[in-house]
């Protein structure tokens, strides 16, 4: 009996000894999912994108990704939006002044519908006997050569680290050896096709008065062809036979005393992104994000603009396309130059994104339940108050900004109809 109660007494202090450490109970050692009631600052990329969505809304990883790409696409969606009504209102409205209307413009759209209508206007009254030509010449934009890496890897978590790298094919920077590529100079000779300014003699298209010949005749105005003599204030493409100011495309490998864009025969100092990244295997969510961080940090030269006319003109429509080409060739390269940075598929990214966002906001309650059904209420309610709002206004200014690109273009247009 003794020894009976003593196994009796020893097994009841196993079972004291186990329920006190928790060895029995499964449901202690469950952690309780939590969803934090505070939303992070959708002004500050930095925030974003150290934001942990997953533990902070009880979500599941490809959920937690789905927000933070749309939540830093509405972040870039306001900064373009930024961007453009400040430096388009700018370019517009001294468009639309140089070209005789006036007005006080309060935002980039209203100064870009008033720089239609004027280079409309301008163009009627030069009549449809003579056709205009913008020559232009792109002029070098770069953005950091690490950035969609950098953006691909905040946002995609489910990507390894070897495959989030965008590699870009065409790099420019400071070249100690021998550029094989265009050379931009500021001032110098050019043994090669430049494309700029040149002092000295020309052959190739010239966007302003060009003194010689065009296409084999005598000219000494402007050259919708192949001007061969001086090409006087306005941008070339050819060969220069004098002091080239812009890019320089080289026949042989050589020094170049600027910026090399292509290879180089040592590595690049200070490379920058020259071209279009091989974009990463990561979501399209992530990506489209990314591409309007590449829209809003690409930095563009002042490209060279000139406006050309040809046909037969009266006295009357030949001074007014006098006047329209001065005010283009003003004007111009400050609209041209925003356009450039932003690139030919900016509108399309553009909706991409408003895609991405629209997509996120009408999708909280399906990335609530990602976390599971214990905390899908309290999910869903906290993902509603911090980014329905947010993710609304970012949609419509996507809108927004599509249609001031569509303006912007519609500007640029408008002179060669």
């Amino acid at each position: 009996m003794r020894a009976g109660r003593g196994s009796i007494a020893t097994l009841a202090m196993a079972a004291l000894l186990v329920a006190a450490c928790g060895g029995s109970s499964s449901r202690a050692n469950t952690p309780t999912a939590h969803v934090a009631d505070h939303c992070p600052d959708m002004a500050k990329p930095d925030e974003l994108s150290a934001f942990d969505f997953a533990t902070e809304y009880a979500l599941s990883h490809a959920a937690a990704d789905k927000l933070k790409a749309a939540a830093l696409a509405t972040m870039e969606v306001s900064t373009l939006a930024d961007k453009l009504d400040a430096d388009l209102g700018i370019a517009c409205a001294q468009i639309a002044t140089d070209l005789g209307t006036k007005g006080d413009w309060r935002s980039g759209s209203d100064a870009c519908a008033a720089a239609i209508k004027a280079v409309h206007d301008a163009r009627a009254k030069v009549g449809s006997k003579a056709t205009a030509k913008l020559v232009t010449i792109p002029p070098l934009c770069t953005v950091d050569a690490s950035l969609m890496t950098k953006c691909a890897s905040i946002c995609d978590s489910s990507i390894p680290a070897d495959r989030v790298k965008a590699e870009c094919p065409l790099k420019a920077g400071r070249c100690d050896g021998n550029c094989d590529g265009n050379c931009e100079v500021k001032s110098a000779k050019c043994d090669g096709n430049c494309a700029g300014t040149c002092e000295g003699q020309v052959k190739g298209i010239c966007g302003g008065r060009c003194r010689g010949t065009c296409d084999g005749k005598p000219s000494s105005s402007g050259c919708a062809g192949i001007c061969v003599g001086t090409c006087d204030k306005g941008a070339i493409n050819g060969e220069c036979k004098g002091t080239c100011s812009g890019s320089c495309k080289a026949k042989a490998p050589g020094i170049c005393n600027g910026i090399c864009t292509g290879a180089c025969t040592v590595e690049l100092s200070d490379a920058r992104c020259a071209g279009e990244f091989k974009t990463p295997d990561v979501s399209t969510d992530c990506r489209a994000r990314c591409e309007l961080a590449v829209m809003n940090q690409t930095e563009c030269a002042t490209p060279q603009v000139g406006l050309v006319f040809s046909g037969t003109l009266s006295g009357r429509e030949r001074e007014t396309a006098e006047s329209m080409k001065n005010a283009v060739d003003r004007s111009f390269p400050s609209l041209l130059k925003i356009l450039n940075e932003l690139g030919d598929d900016a509108g399309k990214r553009v909706l991409n994104a408003q895609a991405v966002i629209e997509g996120a906001r009408t999708g909280l309650k399906d990335m609530a339940m990602s976390g599971g059904a214990s905390t899908a209420a309290a999910s869903e309610a906290q993902l509603t108050k911090c980014f329905d709002a947010p993710f609304k206004a970012g949609a419509a200014q996507a809108g927004a900004v599509k249609a001031e690109l569509d303006q912007a273009l519609g500007v640029r247009d408008e002179v060669t109809k």
